[in-house]
């Protein structure tokens, strides 16, 4: 896939062939920067009934 880039030269972008293993870590992480972007309130605890794989 490619497209013109900001000052008008091509930009490459190569996925990979399939999806990568998400960790409970690299989960969390991401998690973590969608609650940033939002502004949704997000409880800092579980909820009932959700374990803590960590």
């Amino acid at each position: 896939m490619s497209a013109a880039g900001f000052d008008g030269r091509p930009v490459r972008v190569i996925l990979p062939g399939e999806m990568p293993v998400l960790t409970v870590a690299a989960a969390r992480v991401l998690l973590a920067i969608l609650v940033e972007l939002t502004e949704v309130p997000v409880l800092d605890v579980p909820g009932e009934g959700v374990s803590d794989d960590g």
